[in-house]
C-alpha cells in the first residue's frame, strides 16, 4: 500500500512540474466591443458618450469620452464649431518610445477590428474592411482605416481609423472613429461623371 502512495506522489509531483512548462498564452483584451458602441453613438454626435468639456480653442471644443477602451491611455470626443454638428472621437491605446512595440499594438488594433461584423441602430449588420497600411520606422505615420460594407451612402462616410504616428520623443496608436465624406463628393468633376470625358 505504501508503494502505491509514494508512487500517486510521484506522478502528482512529475505532473504539477509538466503543467509549469506549459507556455504562458497572454489573452489579448479586444477592443471591438467598445469600438461597436462608439460607431453606434456616432450619428447621435456621441451623446451617450460625452462626459465634461475639457478644453476649448477657437475652432473646436474638446470632451472627455465617458467610454474608455479596453487598455486606452485616455479618450475624447472633438466637435468642430465651425462646421455643423461634425464630431469625432479618439483614444490614445499607447505611447512609447519603442517603435516595435507600438508597430505591434497597431498590428494587433487592426486584426482586431479588420472583417469584424457590427450591428448599427436599426439592427442591420455591417462588416468593417480596410487595406492595411504597414508601419515603417524611417516615416512618421500609419493609418490603416476601415470602412462599414453597406451601400447606404451616409453609413459610407463613417470611418475606423487604427494610426501610429511620432512625435518626439514616443510613439502613439490611436483609434478614430468620424465621419469623411467621399472625395468625389468634396470635389465633384467639373464635367459630371468620367464617361463624359471620353
Amino acid at each position: 500500500m505504501r508503494k502505491i502512495y509514494i508512487l500517486l506522489l510521484i506522478f502528482t509531483i512529475h505532473d504539477l512540474a509538466a503543467q509549469r512548462k506549459l507556455p504562458f498564452f497572454k489573452i489579448i483584451p479586444s477592443v471591438k466591443t467598445d469600438i461597436e458602441k462608439v460607431a453606434s453613438d456616432y450619428y447621435d454626435h456621441f451623446y451617450n458618450l460625452k462626459g465634461e468639456q475639457i478644453d476649448e480653442t477657437e475652432n473646436t471644443i474638446e470632451y472627455r469620452s465617458k467610454l474608455l477602451p479596453q487598455g486606452a491611455l485616455e479618450s475624447t470626443i472633438t466637435q468642430l464649431k465651425n462646421l455643423q454638428n461634425v464630431y469625432s472621437w479618439q483614444a490614445v491605446m499607447i505611447t512609447t518610445d519603442d517603435f516595435n512595440k507600438a508597430a505591434e499594438k497597431y498590428r494587433e488594433l487592426y486584426r482586431q477590428l479588420n472583417g469584424s461584423t457590427f450591428i448599427i441602430s436599426g439592427g442591420k449588420h455591417y462588416k468593417l474592411t480596410g487595406g492595411y497600411d504597414s508601419p515603417d520606422e524611417a516615416r512618421a505615420f500609419a493609418s490603416s482605416i476601415l470602412e462599414p460594407d453597406l451601400e447606404e451612402k451616409v453609413l459610407q462616410r463613417l470611418k475606423i481609423e487604427v494610426a501610429l504616428s511620432y512625435s518626439l520623443p514616443d510613439w502613439s496608436v490611436k483609434l478614430l472613429v468620424y465621419e469623411k465624406e467621399a472625395d468625389e463628393d468634396i470635389r465633384p468633376s467639373e464635367y459630371g461623371t468620367q464617361e463624359s470625358l471620353h
